[in-house]
């Protein structure tokens, strides 16, 4: 790809009709989204959106049944937190701190349900804030109130619990190194980064309360790039930190402010195949897409209510607070105050050439 200048992040969409299919009902114009503006290339296409199972695809069961007795009533999302994709089984996770719960949006099999919380026999309510998923695609969840994380197999059976009270106060984000197998909590309260195995033993500390290099100011989201590096999303310190493999911290980038490149309050961090890193910023209500050097790429976003208007508004956001993206460039952004989950499409250059140069 070759490299995107800057744009103005305020919600600005490039649409495009084109028709879908045969002539027969499915052959209807449908509205492609696409940032940025030409004359540059399309880097990213908006595909859907999901609040509740209305959004899935429809079998033919389900078809059936809605001929006959109506259509189901919608339970959807509240106020969710995280989403994150299995990509192997094409499942969507989403934890929903209102509703208490951790929704399955099955798309491979057009399913809805949710994940049985219950199983793990937690005294109180679970309100699940963080998830993270490992390479067997075992979903870990956090519940922070009781500071536990719950951790559910790829079929959705309730495995064990690890209990993180020892070391951490207010444990807030959750991300796991694949290749590693190393778990990362964040811990708001104290500034810390705790890293444990996955059986929940401690390895090492990352960070610490301040605002030089290396120390942090209420980590929220995490990520691990290609090369094994955590990025920590340092949201009172307006910036991007990036640790290596042992915890020793390398270099940041970001400065607060309202500017194209600025941060006003980040939310969360992740990075495409290409090592594009993607920050949520919750104030600003937008997405800012960046190379590996920090150098601001596109932004797309905007601050648009759903509930004021009930029109779909794809790409406009109402605190855009977690993003997930898959291997295939799906990326999953939850949508908060929307009450829904955003899914883009990241598209891969056809030249083949490098993204972030």
């Amino acid at each position: 790809m070759k490299y995107l200048r800057p744009l103005v992040y305020v919600f600005s969409l490039y649409v495009l009709f084109s028709t879908l299919g045969c002539a027969s009902s499915d052959s209807a114009l449908r509205e492609r989204y696409f940032w940025p503006l030409p004359p540059n290339p399309a880097r990213i296409e908006w595909i859907t959106a999901y609040h509740s199972q209305l959004d899935l695809e429809k079998t033919a069961f389900r078809r059936l049944k809605e001929a006959v007795v109506g259509e189901d009533s919608p339970i959807g999302l509240i106020k969710p937190t995280e989403a994150r994709i299995d990509d192997v089984h094409n499942k969507l996770y989403v934890a929903d701190i209102e509703a208490a719960a951790v929704f399955v949006f099955d798309i491979a099999q057009s399913e809805f349900r949710m994940l049985p919380l219950h199983q793990a026999k937690l005294s109180g309510r679970i309100k699940p804030v963080g998830l993270a998923l490992d390479r067997e695609m075992n979903l870990f969840v956090l519940e922070p109130h009781q500071r536990k994380i719950l951790v559910f197999d790829h079929s959705e059976k309730y495995v064990r619990t690890l209990d993180v009270a020892e070391v951490c106060k207010r444990p807030i984000a959750l991300t796991i190194d694949k290749i590693r197998q190393r778990l990362y909590v964040s811990d708001a309260e104290q500034s810390k980064i705790f890293v444990l195995n996955l059986d929940g033993s401690l390895n090492y500390v990352i960070g610490g309360p301040g605002d030089s290099a290396g120390q942090l100011n209420r980590p929220v989201g995490m990520v691990v790039n290609s090369r094994g590096e955590l990025l920590v999303a340092d949201a009172f310190n307006a910036r991007i930190q990036f640790f290596d493999p042992k915890g020793k911290y390398l270099k940041s980038f970001g400065t607060r402010g309202t500017g194209e490149g600025d941060f006003q309050l980040i939310k969360s961090v992740a990075v495409d195949p290409d090592d594009n890193i993607y920050v949520a910023d919750g104030r600003a209500n937008s997405i800012k897409i960046f190379n590996q050097s920090g150098d601001l790429l596109l932004a797309f976003g905007g601050y648009y209510a759903v509930s004021n208007s009930g029109k779909l508004a794809p790409g406009g956001f109402s605190l855009p607070i977690s993003i997930d993206i898959d291997k295939s460039g799906r990326m999953f952004i939850v949508d908060q105050l929307n009450a829904r989950v955003q899914v883009f499409q990241y598209l891969v250059p056809s030249t083949g050439s490098d993204p972030v140069r």
